[in-house]
C-alpha cells in the first residue's frame, strides 16, 4: 500500500514528466518558411527568413571553397524552394537538404567573407525571423532591396567592427631582454605597451589586444599567431634594446619587414639579437631550406609590407616630434615577429638601455606616456586615412559631416547624448546654439549621422 507521502511524490513526478513531454513536443514542432527578403550594399549582404515560429539553429563556416552552413532543426524542408538563389555578389547560391527532423542550408560564398547569424522574435506585423549577414567589401555594389519589401527597418544594422591593434611587449618571463643602469627591457616595454593599449581602448572604433599583460615568456613565433587569433588588423612589437658596441647610440627607431634582410649594420645586429632570443626560447624555426623559406615569406606579403611602411612612416614622424630618434628613415629588417604574411606590422625600438640618457628617459612615466602617445597617433593617422572596410572608422569617414535631428527622450542628459555621438559637451552645445546644459523632453537636437 502506497503511503500518502509517497503518493504525493508520484503525482508530482507525473506532473513534471507531463510538463517535460509538453515542452519537448513544442520544441520539436516544425515551423514553416513564410517569406524571404535580401539586401546588399558595398559593405554587406543580408538574407532574412521570415518564419512561422521560433527557429532552433546552429551555424558554422567552411573554407576552400567558402561556405556558411546553417542548420535549423525544426524547419520543414517542404517550404525551402523559395531560397534556392538570390541575386547577390557575396552569396552565389543557396542549397538546402534534409538534416534529421529539420533542414540544412548551405550558403556558397563568393569570397572569404565574415558571417553572422541571429534570430529575432515577432515585432509588430513581422513574425519570427532568422537573419544571415555576410560582411565584406564589394566595390560598386549599390544599396538595394530584393524580395518582399519592408515599409520600415525591421532588423538592426550590420555591426561595424573595431580596428584591432595587437600590441606585443618584447621579451618577458625567463627572457629579460636588455638591461643596463638598473633598467630591464621586459619591464619597461610592458609598461609602455599597457599605456598604448589604454589609448586604443579609449578611442572609438579601435580595440587593443596584448600578446602578454604580465611577466611571462611568449615565443617570438607565437606572438603573430596570438594577433591573428584576435583578428588583428595591425601588429606592433615594442622593444628597448642595447648596443654595447657604442654607448652613445640613443633614440627611437621604427622597423618594418624587409624580405631582403636588414639595410644597415645596426639593423643586422638587432636582427641577430632578437632571432637569437627566439632560438634560446626553444622555438623550432623550421627545417626548410633558406630558398624555400624566402619563397614562402614573399607570398602574400606585398600588401602587408606596403601598409607597414606607410604606417611606419607616420609613427616615425610622431616619434620625431616627441623626442630624439636614432635614424630619420624607416628601418627595414627581417625580425621574426614581423614575418606575418597577412598582418601589417612594425617593431618599435623605444631607445637603447646601453645609453644612460635613454635608460633614464625610458624609466620615466611621463616619457613612457609620450612614446605611447606618438605610436598611437601614428597608427591612428594611417587608419583614419585608409580604414579597413566594414569598420566603424571607415563608416565614420564615409559619413563625415552628415547630420541628423534627434528628439530628447525621458532620462536623457546633454552629457550622455554628447558621449553617445562621440562629441564633447561643448561641441554639442555649439552645434545647437545652446547656452546651458539644460534640455527638455521632446527638444530637437542636431547630431552627427548616427551613434556607434
Amino acid at each position: 500500500m502506497v503511503s500518502q507521502t509517497e503518493g504525493a511524490k508520484i503525482r508530482m513526478m507525473r506532473l513534471i514528466l507531463t510538463l517535460i513531454a509538453g515542452l519537448w513536443s513544442a520544441s520539436v514542432q516544425a515551423i514553416e518558411l513564410k517569406s524571404v527578403r535580401s539586401s546588399a550594399d558595398q559593405d554587406s549582404s543580408r538574407v532574412v527568413l521570415e518564419l512561422s515560429g521560433r527557429p532552433q539553429f546552429s551555424s558554422f563556416n567552411l573554407s576552400n571553397p567558402s561556405r556558411l552552413v546553417l542548420d535549423v532543426s525544426n524547419l520543414s524542408m517542404s517550404s525551402l524552394r523559395a531560397i534556392t538563389t538570390i541575386d547577390d555578389s557575396r552569396i552565389t547560391r543557396i542549397r538546402s537538404s534534409v538534416r534529421g527532423q529539420g533542414s540544412r542550408l548551405v550558403f556558397d560564398l563568393g569570397g572569404d567573407y565574415r558571417s553572422n547569424v541571429f534570430a529575432l522574435g515577432p515585432k509588430g506585423r513581422f513574425p519570427d525571423r532568422l537573419v544571415v549577414d555576410v560582411v565584406g567589401y564589394v566595390a560598386g555594389e549599390k544599396a538595394s532591396i530584393r524580395g518582399e519589401p519592408s515599409a520600415e527597418p525591421t532588423e538592426p544594422p550590420v555591426e561595424k567592427r573595431d580596428i584591432v591593434v595587437a600590441i606585443d611587449p618584447g621579451h618577458g618571463g625567463k627572457d629579460p631582454g636588455a638591461s643596463s643602469y638598473g633598467v630591464i627591457e621586459k619591464k619597461v616595454v610592458l609598461q609602455i605597451a599597457k599605456r598604448l593599449a589604454r589609448r586604443f581602448q579609449s578611442e572609438p572604433g579601435y580595440r587593443a589586444v596584448l600578446t602578454r599583460d604580465d611577466d611571462r615568456f611568449v615565443a617570438l613565433k607565437s606572438r603573430p599567431r596570438l594577433a591573428r587569433e584576435a583578428g588583428a588588423d595591425f601588429f606592433v612589437s615594442i622593444h628597448a634594446d642595447s648596443f654595447p658596441k657604442n654607448k652613445n647610440v640613443r633614440g627611437t627607431g621604427v622597423y618594418a619587414l624587409s624580405l631582403r634582410g636588414a639595410n644597415s649594420e645596426l639593423s643586422r645586429w638587432l636582427q641577430n639579437t632578437e632571432n637569437a632570443d627566439d632560438l634560446a626560447g626553444g622555438v623550432d624555426l623550421g627545417d626548410v631550406d633558406n630558398d624555400t623559406r624566402q619563397v614562402l615569406l614573399n607570398m602574400s606579403m606585398e600588401s602587408a609590407i606596403r601598409i607597414s611602411k606607410q604606417a611606419g612612416q607616420s609613427v616615425l614622424n610622431d616619434l620625431t616630434d616627441a623626442g630624439r630618434v636614432h635614424k630619420k628613415q624607416l628601418g627595414l629588417a627581417n625580425f621574426v615577429v614581423l614575418r606575418s604574411p597577412d598582418i601589417p606590422s612594425l617593431l618599435i625600438e623605444t631607445g637603447f638601455l646601453s645609453n644612460r640618457s635613454d635608460a633614464k628617459r625610458l624609466s620615466s612615466s611621463r616619457e613612457q606616456e609620450k612614446i605611447a602617445g606618438a605610436i598611437f597617433e601614428g597608427i591612428k593617422r594611417y587608419f583614419e586615412k585608409s580604414p579597413p572596410a566594414n569598420t566603424f572608422v571607415a563608416w565614420r569617414k564615409q559619413n563625415a559631416g552628415k547630420r541628423v535631428v534627434i528628439e530628447v527622450k525621458r532620462g536623457d542628459t546633454l552629457s550622455e547624448i554628447a558621449a553617445r555621438y562621440n562629441l564633447s559637451l561643448q561641441a554639442l552645445k555649439e552645434l545647437n546654439g545652446l547656452r546651458s546644459d539644460v534640455i527638455h523632453l521632446g527638444q530637437k537636437l542636431e547630431v552627427p549621422l548616427s551613434p556607434r
